[in-house]
């Protein structure tokens, strides 16, 4: 997982490379996001298992763990690792809970776009028309992940303040289930970027709502930026 963060900086180039090249044909894309949407329709709660792997400047969150997401747009990943983190979005709000340093960072992601939790939810895609609202995005034609077919999405945000955060999204799809096989987000400053891996998934429309709720232990310092 360490090699492929590294690998963020010039994984377009290998793709194009390796003979795929990222289309704007919006019929294409249009296909695509509609296949994903009705493969997802019904859905209301996933749990993955998932490898992280996240630069933040000087700092970075590695590990393994298990990811919630309820498709009424919350999501919940609990890390387990050198670096033991739960990260729960709850819009507006993204919370940070360092375990081994008894902090919580909460962010308004409305003041802070540079924040890369918070695009864990684009994985998840509910309306192709809404994430065209706030992205190009582009398709990486004959796309694979492990030598499977997979739909490759290239996104870039609309909004200039967001471009003056997020370079890019790329978001690997299984076809078949409209669930992420990979995520990743990249800083415009190149200095801070994630990677997910989801090595498997399974279907729970019972999530609990308490699940999603920010509840830390007793002498949790918190931090609001």
């Amino acid at each position: 997982m360490k090699r492929r963060i590294r690998m963020l900086g010039w994984i377009m180039v290998s793709v194009l490379a390796a003979g795929a090249s990222a289309g704007g044909d919006s019929g294409a894309v249009n296909a695509a996001l509609k296949q994903v949407s009705k493969a997802t329709k019904g859905l209301r709660g996933v749990v993955a298992e998932v490898e992280w792997d996240e630069i933040i400047g000087k700092r970075s969150i590695n590990g393994s763990g298990t990811l919630y997401v309820n498709f009424a747009g919350v999501i919940r990943v609990d890390i387990e690792g050198d670096t033991p983190t739960t990260v729960i979005f709850s819009p507006p709000f993204l919370h940070i809970h360092r375990k081994t340093d008894q902090v919580v960072e909460i962010y308004d992601v409305t003041s802070n776009p540079h924040r890369l939790g918070q695009y864990l939810m684009l994985g998840f895609v509910p309306s192709g028309s809404a994430l065209k609202k706030r992205f190009n995005v582009q398709l990486v034609e004959d796309a694979e992940l492990d030598g499977r077919a997979v739909l490759n999405f290239l996104m870039t945000p609309k909004s200039k303040d967001t471009a003056r955060a997020i370079a890019r999204i790329q978001l690997w799809v299984d076809p078949g289930t409209g669930l992420p096989a990979q995520h990743e987000v990249v800083h415009a400053s190149g200095e801070s970027q994630l990677a997910v891996r989801y090595l498997s998934m399974s279907r729970d429309d019972e999530l609990p709502a308490t699940l999603f709720q920010p509840k830390w232990p007793a002498g949790t310092k918190t931090i609001r930026k």
